[in-house]
């Protein structure tokens, strides 16, 4: 477990981006980070062709249908404040309400 998120389980997958120098103006897909995760003066971080196709992927699926419960960490953040109780896990979400 990454001590950077300790919500998640989730690797880095490092390989998905790349440093590169800056020559002339940042790439318009460069990413905007922060703190220790920027990168030094002149270089920036531009996600590879692997990653923008996972992105595609990953936003065609269907999401029509509400997701299951998601556990965090103990001591993770829990939901926000005046969000409505997740269903328990295998439980069917409610009907939408009929008009």
């Amino acid at each position: 477990m990454s001590p950077d998120n300790r919500d998640s389980t989730m690797p880095a997958y490092k390989f998905l981006y790349e440093k590169h120098p800056i020559s002339g103006e940042r790439s318009a897909d460069a990413l905007q980070l922060e703190g220790r995760d920027a990168p030094p003066p002149g270089w920036e971080i531009v996600p590879t062709y692997e990653a923008k196709c996972l992105v595609a992927y990953l936003m065609s699926l269907d999401q029509s249908h509400p997701l299951k419960e998601v556990k965090t960490a103990p001591g993770g953040a829990g939901p926000p404040a005046g969000s409505p109780p997740a269903a328990p896990a295998g439980s069917l979400a409610p009907a939408p309400p009929k008009k």
